[in-house]
């Protein structure tokens, strides 16, 4: 665990950051390169990126603290509100940073007359490599971290941040293998012939949020960090399933090619 990369009297460098840094380049290269594959213009995101990236920021923020809001309003004054905006802390939920990206991208693309489903086909294999490099810093940060575990491959955190002081479920490193894993499926199903022919776009957005958000629903089994909880079951888990449902809602009701007579048949 090496939350820290460099700490000076005059400037902190906190890992997170670093992967996070390494995962915005890396998703921005490569998701040009999909996007080019894709016949769209670059110049599209390129010219909103800046406030793209802002979106993401202010979306992850929010979802972070709400995630973790014990943290901020241990008691409700002016300073509990004026932590929220501290993002140096590194409360910044990945999911939430896509959602925010996704509602600006929404936005110009209705705007602009951009079909948004074609973006997010194109976009979602670099979005999954990000998200595989933001887990590896979650896990030199600590964070995200898993339950106890008698596992040959438990890990020990020493940090006063973590409540367990035995060996844990390194459910970053699950995060890390099982988004590298989807992938290449990912990648693989777009290159399928018959996803190819398909006449509507979102196919392959629809599957990668599909089967991602199920993957994470799974992982908050072993999860063993502290977050909101109804009856006993942690809410962010909630919302994961309520969104892989969502997303095969969605692939069904746009690729079920039955007419609604032979549905009433």
């Amino acid at each position: 665990m090496f939350p820290e990369l460099l700490s000076t009297k005059l400037i902190t460098i906190h890992t997170l950051w670093i992967f996070v840094a390494i995962a915005v380049i890396v998703t921005t290269i490569i998701g040009i390169n999909f996007a080019k594959a894709y016949g769209l213009k670059i110049q599209f995101i390129s010219d909103n990126s800046l406030l793209m990236i802002l979106s993401g920021l202010v979306g992850g923020r929010i979802l972070g603290v709400a995630e973790n809001y014990y943290a901020y309003f241990y008691e409700f004054s002016f300073e509990s509100l004026i932590k929220t905006l501290y993002v140096w802390d590194q409360n910044i939920s990945a999911i939430g940073f896509v959602l925010g990206m996704l509602i600006y991208l929404y936005y110009i693309c209705k705007k602009n007359e951009r079909d948004i489903f074609k973006w997010l086909d194109a976009l979602s294999p670099a979005l999954l490599i990000g998200f595989a490099i933001g887990h590896l810093g979650e896990f030199f940060a600590g964070i995200n971290y898993g339950k106890e575990t008698g596992l040959p491959w438990g890990v020990n955190f020493e940090s006063p941040a973590i409540k367990y002081a035995v060996p844990i479920h390194p459910t970053q490193i699950y995060a890390f293998l099982y988004t590298v894993a989807l992938v290449a499926f990912i990648i693989w199903l777009s290159k399928n012939k018959k996803v190819i022919e398909l006449e509507k776009n979102g196919f392959i957005a629809g599957v990668t949020v599909l089967l991602y958000s199920f993957l994470q629903f799974i992982e908050n089994f072993f999860r063993g960090d502290d977050t909101i909880a109804i009856l006993g079951v942690r809410l962010p888990q909630i919302l994961l399933l309520l969104t892989s449902i969502l997303a095969g809602v969605f692939i069904y009701l746009r690729y079920n090619k039955r007419t609604k007579k032979s549905f009433r048949n």
